[in-house]
């Protein structure tokens, strides 16, 4: 029986669907009896150490996972369910963990402002030695992250691949005996993740070669570690179908939302972005039946807004899904919600959705911007730096910074109040609207710091490939994923 254990920290729904994609039943459970009966185990996690180990130690949970894992077992970590494996974390003060592997966690200490932590994203992973669960993976290929701390094994040899990182190589995959553990999202990052998830359903928990050497880890020059710059397809969702315009306004039907979803995974997309533009207004929830139906048609991370008024409605979105929830208009009526989310799900679930307008009142506006929200309908009074630094401060993940002077518009992205935000805070930036071509994408990259950029019109009319974006950027020599 193939177990997945729920201790309440999320991505269960995404990793259930990974499986199903591949043809595998599991069983989502955290009842320590049925744990004990598994003939594999899978631990995922997102969000925070501490309160981990307290659902863990609440639900009588953590005997049973020495027990399974003694017993041989295997046994798969994921991102956060990977890091408690260890002894001892930095976060929330310092966090004793399960111990069942020996090290410790570490936060990422970033060397130079281009790189944000939680490190987000696309990177590649260095096979250190051979493993069962890598059986068909190329090596170098790239997976998607989205942590702040990150693996140290107290013996070099319990490493399985490394990854560069803000000046840091790092150990990426960990395991000994039957116990492997990714820090990455294997259920998030595509046939190569999972095509090692489909390993893992095959792995007997054995491995028959030993590692003959010790990859080297810990600092080092921060040029050799590129950040992977993200290519995120936007989707505006009125009645379950995408639509178009220039600054909200004659918006135009594109097609149906999962069916777009589904090519723009298949294409190569890096990640994707669902706006329900009418939820709100209408006062009503966002569609969670679109949510459900587009995370069991890709297996990349995707974040959702519109219609999401509650704590109750984040949870319904991730449980649904989705990676992200994007808030605008809810975190500035009430900025407590942001708090509230990031301590519920983890920061890096958290995405600030901004509206920001060209504004000449210098002095009331020293960025030379206002924030907007409501569909750009509502002027806010608040300055667009200020809001994203008092945003940062309060637990957002990460900010996608939306030109209401530029979207839809195809004359470029407006890298001066995105540059300012994105050199200013330290967690990812997203540039959106007003993408035309892809000189805007290359100028965009090479003038501000962001980590991805969001197209949207470009490519629902056609006017370009996802390979026809990427291929282009790479040649340019902005770091692309593969």
């Amino acid at each position: 029986m193939l177990t997945l254990i729920d201790y309440g920290a999320g991505n269960l729904t995404s990793v259930k669907l990974a499986l199903e994609s591949l043809g595998c039943e599991a069983v989502i459970t955290s009842d320590p009896e049925v744990v004990r009966q598994a003939t594999r185990v899978i631990f995922p996690g997102v969000g925070a150490a501490a309160a981990a180990m307290q659902n863990l130690n609440e639900r009588g949970l953590v005997p049973v996972l020495h027990e399974v894992l003694q017993r041989g077992v295997p046994f798969l970590g994921i991102c956060l369910g990977t890091q408690i494996l260890l002894h001892f974390s930095e976060e929330n003060g310092g966090t004793s963990m399960l111990s069942l592997l020996p090290g410790m966690v570490k936060l990422f200490q970033p060397v130079g402002s281009q790189f944000k932590v939680p490190h987000m994203g696309w990177n590649s992973m260095k096979q250190c030695r051979k493993h069962p669960i890598l059986n068909g993976v190329p090596d170098e290929s790239d997976f998607y992250f989205v942590h702040s701390y990150y693996p140290v094994p107290e013996s070099p040899y319990d490493i399985i691949g490394t990854t560069d990182y803000a000046g840091t190589r790092f150990a990426s995959m960990i395991g000994r005996k039957n116990l492997a553990a990714a820090q990455f999202h294997l259920e998030k990052s595509g046939p190569v993740g999972l095509r090692i998830l489909k390993n893992f359903t095959r792995w007997d928990g054995t491995v028959p070669e030993e590692p003959s050497f010790a990859p080297v880890t810990g600092r080092m020059d921060a040029a050799v570690c590129p950040v992977k710059r993200r290519i995120v397809p936007c989707l505006d969702v009125i009645n379950r179908r995408v639509t178009k315009g220039v600054k909200f306004k004659d918006n135009i039907d594109l097609g149906d939302p999962v069916e777009l979803a589904r090519r723009y995974y298949n294409e190569g997309a890096d990640e994707l972005v669902v706006y329900d533009i009418t939820a709100s207004a209408e006062h009503r929830k966002i569609d969670i039946g679109m949510v459900r139906d587009a995370a069991k048609a890709i297996h990349i991370p995707f974040a959702v807004g519109g219609g999401i008024a509650t704590l109750h409605d984040m949870a319904e979105v991730l449980e649904a899904g989705a990676e992200k929830v994007s808030i605008n208009s809810l975190a500035v009526a009430d900025p407590g919600i942001i708090a509230q989310g990031s301590q519920a799900f983890g920061r890096q679930c958290i995405v600030l959705g901004m509206d920001p307008v060209s504004n000449p009142d210098r002095e009331k506006f020293p960025s030379g911007f206002e924030v907007t929200v409501r569909g750009f309908r509502e002027r806010t009074g608040m300055d667009a730096l200020d809001w994203a630094k008092r945003c940062e401060d309060l637990g957002v993940g990460e900010i996608v910074v939306n030109s209401v002077d530029r979207d839809g518009t195809r004359i470029g992205f407006e890298l001066d109040i995105t540059g300012q935000i994105a050199r200013t805070v330290s967690i990812p930036v997203v540039a959106s609207g007003g993408a035309g071509n892809i000189d805007h994408l290359m100028e965009v990259f090479e003038k501000t710091e962001v980590s991805a950029a969001i197209i949207a019109g470009i490519l629902h009319t056609g006017l370009y490939t996802m390979e026809q974006i990427k291929t282009p950027l790479a040649d340019h020599g902005i770091p692309i994923r593969k």
